[in-house]
């Protein structure tokens, strides 16, 4: 059971508003940091009925954050965790912002759906090639060919996963094909909408925290 299974939609959401508003609140400088649930601490009351009302999110753990400033990049370092992180972050390639909101919307399935999506078993995620088995399901879950060819753009040919995502990219087929998070017909159209547009695998088509935020998904509870 998700430790946020208890929540509803309705109080949930602006909690999600507040955690993607951090994001866009510093107007000089973007910031790369360690997200994922742990880091995401949630201040809650129970309602007389039994219910759950969210009243504030505030991201912690922010002794790795790196200030980039805006329209520039972080290069070379591995941030975050193997099961959250980017896919730049993984390529120790370009990484801003953007890198930020691709992380949240992996929280963000986690929290609606109860699924970590790049979550592989101990074995691959402590092996030595554990990007391999990682990078697959980003492949799988949100690359389009357009995304790929964009990320493989982004990164640069002289980068060693240059190859390796290609690679990657050629084990799937019709005996073994993608599952694009966009066919998950569990999960409701308009949060799959949202998150295919915060995970995009190419960084520059990602949406802002704010463009999120205009989404639908976030709308319909005000």
């Amino acid at each position: 059971m998700s430790p946020m299974s208890q929540f509803s939609k309705e109080p949930l959401t602006p909690g999600l508003k507040n955690s993607l508003l951090s994001e866009e609140s510093r107007f000089y400088v973007y910031t790369v940091r360690d997200l994922k649930p742990n880091n995401i601490l949630v201040d809650y009351v129970e309602s007389a009925e039994g219910g759950v009302v969210v009243k504030s999110v505030q991201i912690s753990d922010l002794e790795d954050t790196v200030i980039v400033p805006r329209g520039k990049w972080l290069t070379g370092p591995l941030c975050g965790n193997a099961i959250w992180r980017s896919p730049e972050s993984w390529c120790r390639s370009r990484q801003n912002q953007a890198s930020d909101v691709f992380s949240f919307g992996v929280v963000m399935i986690y929290v609606m759906v109860n699924e970590m999506v790049f979550r592989v078993n101990d074995d691959e995620v402590n092996s030595a090639d554990s990007w391999r088995h990682v990078l697959r399901r980003h492949i799988s879950y949100f690359a389009d060919e357009e995304g790929l060819n964009g990320f493989l753009e982004h990164i640069g040919e002289e980068n060693p996963f240059y190859e390796r995502l290609k690679d990657l990219a050629n084990t799937f087929g019709p005996e073994n094909p993608r599952q694009p998070f966009e066919r998950w017909g569990y999960v409701e159209p308009d949060l799959r909408d949202v998150v295919g547009k915060m995970t995009n695998l190419d960084p520059t088509k990602r949406k802002t925290a704010r463009e999120a935020l205009q989404h639908s998904w976030f709308s319909e509870t005000g």
